[in-house]
């Protein structure tokens, strides 16, 4: 799939055709170099690395890895929305990636991701953890207990004011604290898609914040974007070593990526890449777009032709009882 932005259209002009069949932009001596022919150039270039793409990979094919990891359960604490009067807002962005430990249970988890109380769906700061260690006193308690105090094994520093390693840092919620969530993470990588190799960042995506049965279709939702140096003022001309307001660059075409999920009805899938699906917390296609196309296929044609049918998986045998007399139990 090319690029879906323009760029047929004022002040770019960019006016390249694959049917015309040029392949390089000339320029002579005394003649100016048009903008219009500076952008084809790059086009021409990006036809014949997308007809190169198109050739080897799938669109959405993961070109370097960039693993994919469903994470079900995923487990959710929900917290106060104070600690001795001071907002948690101020400080939970410096929690992800650290570990922290029940006062009272002496559960250890890291704490990989939270929502806000705007984002959650029962109105509590939510941080969602990876559970590390059980409880040092009771092997049967697995999860952060109810009206617990929070510990960080890291301080935490924020505008004037830290929290030393092994201090409080919040209050679980009175009343069914923990629970079971599920996400979906991918990892740093590089996906062909639109005709280009995109760098893809690592996320994670929250599927249901309170549930363990999601059903989703999940992906890669793609945004072209046209940045201009008003947006990012780094595209200014830095000639003097400086960026100079004064003299604006060229303007930058950008594709992202974030990781997101549609309910498995949805239909339209307008700049969304399927990546996984999920039935009622049941993984059911991990979609596997990271084989070659063309060359996949060929190998596969050929395998066959030499092996025939073979099996990778040995088949599940159950033994059920039957008497003896010459008729079968089904």
């Amino acid at each position: 799939m090319p690029q879906e932005t323009n760029l047929n259209v004022a002040p770019y002009f960019d006016d390249f055709d694959p049917q015309s069949n040029y392949y390089k932009v000339l320029f002579k001596p005394g003649f100016p170099v048009q903008a219009r022919e500076l952008t084809t150039l790059q086009s021409i270039l990006q036809n014949q690395v997308e007809d190169v793409g198109n050739h080897l990979f799938k669109e959405g094919a993961q070109v370097i890895p960039g693993g994919v990891t469903y994470l079900n359960p995923l487990y959710a604490v929900q917290i106060e929305t104070e600690f001795l009067g001071i907002p948690v807002s101020l400080y939970l962005e410096q929690l992800i990636g650290k570990q922290i430990t029940g006062e009272t249970s002496g559960i250890t988890a890291k704490v990989v991701t939270y929502i806000t109380d705007q984002e959650s769906e029962r109105g509590n700061y939510t941080i969602y953890v990876e559970y590390l260690d059980s409880s040092t006193s009771d092997l049967t308690t697995d999860q952060f207990l109810d009206n617990e105090v929070l510990l960080t094994t890291e301080s935490i520093t924020f505008a004037t004011t830290f929290i030393s390693a092994g201090e409080g840092f919040s209050r679980t919620i009175s009343t069914n604290a923990a629970t079971k969530a599920s996400g979906f993470a991918i990892s740093d990588g590089v996906y062909f898609l639109r005709g280009y190799f995109v760098d893809v960042k690592s996320q994670l995506l929250i599927l249901d914040q309170y549930g363990d049965a999601p059903s989703y279709k999940i992906g890669l939702t793609v945004d072209e974007q046209i940045i201009s140096s008003d947006v990012d003022s780094s595209l200014n001309d830095n000639a003097q070593g400086f960026n100079n307001f004064a003299a604006p660059g060229a303007d930058r075409l950008r594709i992202t990526t974030t990781l997101s999920k549609k309910l498995r009805d949805d239909t339209n899938d307008q700049n969304f890449v399927q990546l996984a699906d999920v039935k009622d917390g049941v993984l059911r296609d991990l979609v596997d777009k990271t084989d070659y196309n063309l060359i996949g296929q060929e190998l596969s044609r050929r395998t066959f032709d030499e092996s025939g049918h073979y099996y990778i998986k040995a088949f599940v045998t159950t033994v059920r009882e039957s008497l003896n007399n010459g008729y079968v139990n089904r």
